[in-house]
């Protein structure tokens, strides 16, 4: 049976996003303030898509690119690239990926945000964003941590 629910929420993900980015809407937006309205800002944008996921300018960084020897290269992340989520309920999911050339003291590696693996899902019941894959979100720590078990993350929960 769970099968089945994760297939429904699957095509409900795809069909949340529309292909349009957050920098899209803006664009949209900035025409629509020509007109007297106000456009929002892709800041705020986000925030509305957030659900129970977390984003930090400070703390969350995307992948920028890879050259041709595969040497990754990582920045601050630009929202307008973000996928835009549509509907009465949309949740943006980041599915943050671990990194393989930078740690944590507690040896638990850095996590960045790949604007490809972004992805839109519906505020169904049992089905939730993957924010770290592999690992968890531990909110005390406000990072991705691969064994949740060694901390206090879902003490307030």
């Amino acid at each position: 049976m769970p099968r089945i629910v994760t297939a429904v929420a699957f095509s409900a993900v795809i069909s949340l996003s529309n292909g349009k980015l957050i920098g899209d809407v803006v664009k949209e937006g900035l025409r629509g303030a020509q007109e007297g309205h106000r456009a929002l800002s892709n800041e705020e944008i986000l925030k509305d898509m957030l659900g129970k996921e977390v984003f930090s300018f400070d703390r969350d960084e995307c992948l920028q690119g890879v050259d041709v020897n595969g040497t990754a290269t990582y920045g601050r992340c630009e929202i307008r690239r973000f996928p835009y989520c549509e509907g009465d309920t949309p949740h943006i999911c980041f599915n943050r990926v671990n990194r393989q050339d930078k740690f944590w003291p507690d040896k638990n590696p850095h996590f960045y945000i790949d604007y490809k693996r972004i992805h839109c899902y519906p505020d169904i019941e049992g089905f939730t964003c993957s924010s770290c894959s592999p690992g968890r979100w531990c909110t005390p720590e406000g990072r991705c941590i691969l064994d949740e078990n060694m901390y206090s993350c879902w003490d307030d929960e």
